[in-house]
């Protein structure tokens, strides 16, 4: 390990490998350093028994095809990365009970989505199509701002409704559009994937998710997200960089407003530039000298709320996906039909939705033969889980998992209980010990009326406090997503490298 880097990168998340990577690729000397054993934080799998786990990945949007590449593969193919891709063919199924209730499996391909929203809820095509036909004006406004320095003249002129889908929730929208209730929800299925309610999250940042699975269809890495990050550990490595593990940073050390290296390893590494794959809080309340934390930077992380929280249930099961009855990759159950009450539910530990997920379905050599996995997801803010006292976790997270399982059980008419060989339960301890975040949250912070993507986006540059120190990951500004902290870390990038070739090396 050298004194002198370009680029110290504290954390290999998704966002600091590819920030890492992108500044490697311009010729700048990086070094990554991370607390844990293996890199990806949320992108990687753990081994249980004879049984591969992966930790969070449901699946990945924007990918495409070579043929109609989305951005995640138009970025890996510029990193040069490798990836085995496998496509799942419906986008997901979803199962809402109660008397507005519906059980509907959802097709890739704007075209068949929008045949099949019709089926369900006669009157619905149109609307559902001028829908994408918004998510594609809104692609081309966020390829316009991609550019840097946009002109508001050519924002008003040109990008009209991208400007209108930025300024309202995906709610308004929707109903501007003159969607019917029923088609609203399903197309409002995904909202667990921003973890935001439909009425604060801009329609432009809910419809181009959207959009990106169904046109793009959902995609898997072959061997799981831990390929993704191993691809980016190899391709660093490949052009020097250097990433060392069980590492962690202590320190982010700052002078007269300015970031100048970090402390690891008892010892002071220095560099031009930082970039910090963490929460802006932890390093402004933990790593940065007190004297030399920004009041406006904490004023602005205080008025930031956490997002919600994680609990998963990781199933191995001794029969195969077929044997068991289990037929897709993907199934939201929902309480009810209404998006925004069953949000509102993760105020409440008796949250009944869940996202459950079958990678057999998709990838069916995923487990060993005559086997099967099934991961089964809620979350809930941190007022529910704080209601868990230290003397009842144990108590309380058996008890949550075996309801989500029975209730899966229940929605889907098949039984896992009998067949269960390991079982591994992640609250939001888990996640927290691992992670590093408030709480255990993935999300980063939640978006608000006030503090949605575009409002970040066009923040960045003023909301950097202290100088050559970039902040990457889910509580950047794209917020959370594989997806979005690949692009915030390649856009981190691109600003550093820009910065050099003005100013120079120090």
């Amino acid at each position: 390990m050298n004194k002198k880097y370009d680029v110290i990168v504290v954390g290999a998340g998704n966002a600091g490998l590819s920030a890492a990577l992108g500044v490697a690729l311009g010729g700048l000397s990086v070094l990554v350093l991370e607390k844990n054993s293996v890199p990806g934080g949320s992108a990687t799998s753990f081994v249980r028994g004879r049984f591969e786990f992966e930790a969070s990945l449901h699946e990945l949007a924007s990918v495409g095809t070579e043929d109609a590449p989305g951005s995640v593969r138009r970025l890996f193919s510029k990193y040069g990365l490798d990836i085995d891709w496998q496509y799942e063919k419906n986008a997901f199924r979803v199962i809402a009970d109660g008397p507005d209730g519906y059980d509907a499996t959802m097709p890739t391909g704007v075209s068949d989505f929008a045949d099949e929203m019709e089926r369900l809820c006669p009157g619905s095509r149109d609307s559902v199509l001028s829908a994408f036909d918004m998510a594609e004006k809104i692609s081309k406004g966020f390829d316009y701002l991609g550019k840097g320095k946009p002109d508001p003249a050519v924002l008003f002129s040109e990008h009209r409704d991208f400007l209108c889908a930025v300024s309202h929730s995906a709610d308004e929208c929707l109903d501007a559009l003159g969607m019917p209730k029923k088609a609203q929800n399903i197309m409002k299925t995904y909202w667990p994937y921003l973890g935001t309610g439909t009425d604060e999250i801009d329609f432009a940042h809910y419809m181009s998710m959207v959009d990106s699975y169904i046109r793009r269809r959902p995609a898997l890495p072959r061997l799981r997200s831990h390929e993704l990050s191993l691809a980016f550990e190899k391709a660093i490595r490949d052009l020097g960089g250097e990433i060392i593990y069980n590492c962690p940073v202590t320190k982010i050390l700052v002078e007269n407003g300015k970031a100048y290296g970090v402390t690891a390893g008892g010892e002071d590494i220095l560099c031009d530039y930082v970039v910090a794959n963490c929460w802006p809080d932890t390093a402004y309340g933990a790593l940065i000298e007190k004297e030399q934390a920004p009041e406006k930077a904490l004023r602005l992380q205080n008025a930031r709320t956490p997002a919600s929280l994680f609990f998963t249930v990781y199933l191995g099961l001794n029969r195969t996906s077929e044997e068991l009855g289990i037929k897709d990759y993907s199934v939201f159950l929902y309480n009810g039909a209404d998006s925004l009450k069953q949000y509102r539910d993760c105020n409440s530990l008796d949250t009944c939705f869940m996202i459950a997920n079958c990678l057999n379905c998709a990838i069916p050599d995923s487990s060993p033969e005559g086997t099967s996995t099934i991961f089964i997801t809620t979350m809930f803010s941190d007022e529910a889980w704080g209601e868990v006292s230290p003397k009842d976790y144990k108590k309380r997270k058996n008890a949550m998992a075996d309801r989500l399982i029975s209730l899966y059980e229940e929605k889907l008419g098949i039984s896992i209980k009998p067949y269960i060989e390991e079982i591994v339960i992640a609250a939001p301890p888990t996640f927290a010990r691992y992670l590093s975040t408030p709480g255990g949250t993935p999300y980063g912070y939640e978006m608000k009326r006030w503090d949605r993507m575009l409002t970040r986006i066009m923040s960045a540059d003023s909301e950097r406090f202290t100088e050559r120190l970039y902040f990457v990951g889910a509580a950047g500004e794209r917020g959370d997503g594989y997806s979005s902290t690949y692009a915030n870390g390649a856009s981190c990038a691109s600003k550093i490298l820009r910065e050099v070739s003005k100013n120079g090396k120090n």
